[in-house]
């Protein structure tokens, strides 16, 4: 037996958490997860702190944390990549093992130093080889850049297939993640923006994807939600993932740079809109101010400078609105979404417009 923070959860969430905990190398490979009744009880490494706490409220139904007694597997299995690795790569390499990587059903997007290029097919073997549920690792040649946000991907284990359905907030999503923009990274605030959500909104989705705000929003909540991005890709898996979640009554996809589809095809005005296009939102917020309703709510996304956030951010923010004809209400929420860069954040801004 051993003593772990642990969390106990719903079984019906427990391979989500499970894919959750592992990408972040939180979950304590060294211990049995245990099965009690309707719930499984996962270990973890360390105490999670209050963020990463509220994060996993919002994303999954958790009945409780605790510390616990629990028994140790008879066989201990590396702890992550760099337990698997650490015998097989130089000493003074072990700094650029990389710490995290994305799930994606199953797949995996890895992001590789240069000083490790030698041994990136012993990595990826090795990371088909710690998650059996993953059949492709992929690795991130560049950043994920142009109109459409695609990465450069190149295969480094497993079959050469990029086409994958990924489960995420009791959705799922299918997609080919080399032609389409999808971060697992955001279920957390997938969850928070649909919490929000009060049923019969009329909702815009400028930059939909392949739709993990909107259908999440239109099976929780059955919001109409017009959603619209600029990839044909996206749009074609939008209107798959509409049906295989059955709110296909509730999504309305629409292709096109979301400005041309305001002015062609939408008469219609909105209670709420998210921007979640980072690099780009700020370029659009005069389309968002002309089709918000008064005292409508914008979901903003940006990245920002640790020095910039959060005065300059919100300063910005409050004068393009403003010179865009509209009135800042109230700030309902700023914060960071996830990290970037070094000193680089997401951010995200919950607006409440007149």
């Amino acid at each position: 037996m051993d003593s772990s923070w642990c969390i106990l959860v719903q079984k019906k969430d427990g391979e989500n958490l499970r894919q959750w905990l592992l990408s972040r190398s939180l979950l304590n490979r060294d211990i049995k997860i245990e099965s009690k009744d309707e719930f499984l009880i996962f270990p973890l490494g360390r105490e999670l702190n209050d963020g990463e706490k509220k994060n996993l409220i919002e994303s999954f139904e958790i009945i409780r944390f605790e510390h616990r007694n629990m028994e140790l597997k008879l066989s201990k299995k590396p702890k992550g990549l760099f337990g698997a690795l650490e015998s097989s790569i130089p000493e003074n390499l072990h700094m650029y093992i990389p710490k995290s990587f994305d799930i994606i059903g199953q797949l995996a997007i890895i992001e590789i130093p240069e000083e490790l290029e030698s041994f990136e097919a012993l990595i990826g073997s090795t990371l088909l080889n710690l998650h059996p549920s993953l059949k492709s690792i992929f690795k991130k040649l560049e950043p994920i850049k142009g109109d459409f946000r695609l990465r450069n991907l190149q295969l480094l284990a497993g079959i050469n297939n990029s086409e994958t359905v990924h489960k995420e907030n009791k959705c799922k999503y299918e997609m080919d993640i080399k032609k389409v923009y999808f971060s697992p990274r955001l279920v957390t605030e997938h969850a928070r923006v649909c919490s929000l959500v009060k049923k019969n909104e009329i909702i815009l989705d400028m930059f939909a994807g392949i739709g993990p705000f909107s259908i999440l929003i239109a099976k929780q909540k059955q919001a109409q939600v017009f959603a619209v991005d600029i990839n044909p890709a996206a749009i074609y898996y939008l209107e798959r993932n509409s049906f295989l979640n059955k709110v296909e009554n509730f999504v309305t996809p629409l292709e096109g740079n979301v400005r041309d589809v305001i002015k062609n095809y939408i008469e219609q005005k909105f209670d709420r809109i998210i921007m979640n296009l980072p690099l780009k939102s700020c370029e659009f917020l005069d389309v968002a101010s002309q089709v918000l309703k008064k005292d409508g709510i914008i979901h903003y996304y940006q990245f920002a400078s640790e020095s910039d956030f959060p005065t300059k951010v919100l300063d910005d923010l409050k004068n393009e609105i403003v010179g865009n004809g509209r009135k800042v209400e109230e700030i309902l929420e700023i914060r960071k979404v996830r990290p970037y860069a070094p000193y680089i954040w997401q951010i995200g801004i919950d607006i409440l417009v007149n």
